[in-house]
């Protein structure tokens, strides 16, 4: 009896149509407002629409038009600024060339210097160096007249035997 009421209840789907959603509901009235051809526009009307999408868009070109004004403004002001700071740029440079010459001139004067210090200072040592050869080979020209007598005196002494201690 169960099966009986559970078998009688079911639908079978036909595999041939296809699920569809229903279509709206059009209202009578809202047709009517609406004719489906529309009334033809007046030559006025039209131009005035045409008048005014030409006075939007000039209102757009004018905008456009001003905002390049202005972006090529601020590209003249900043190439003079560019101007201005490649000419300092430059001076900058001139001054550095002109102050590593100055430098290079010193360092050679310097350098020039150093070698002839050193040269003169060599120079005069070895003055200083023969002169005082030359002083005290010429002492000990006169010098050995003086000196014989001493050491004579002294070389007697030398010449004794040491004495020798008997005992030890």
């Amino acid at each position: 009896m169960s099966e009986g009421i559970w078998t009688n209840n079911i639908v079978t789907i036909r595999s041939d149509v296809e699920i569809q959603a229903p279509a709206p509901k059009v209202d009578a009235e809202k047709v009517l407002d609406h004719p489906e051809h529309m009334n033809d526009i007046t030559r006025e009307e039209f131009n005035a629409k045409i008048e005014t999408i030409e006075a939007k868009m000039d209102a757009r070109v004018e905008s456009v038009s001003a905002k390049i004004e202005g972006f090529l403004a601020a590209q003249a002001e900043r190439d003079k600024r560019l101007d201005g700071v490649l000419a300092q740029i430059g001076k900058d440079n001139g001054e550095t060339k002109t102050s590593i010459t100055s430098m290079k001139t010193t360092l050679i004067v310097t350098a020039v210097s150093t070698v002839l210090a050193i040269v003169l200072g060599v120079a005069g040592f070895n003055t200083a160096l023969t002169s005082n050869m030359l002083s005290a080979f010429q002492l000990g020209k006169s010098a050995p007249e003086t000196v014989t007598p001493a050491a004579s005196k002294s070389s007697p002494a030398a010449t004794s035997p040491p004495a020798v201690k008997s005992g030890s």
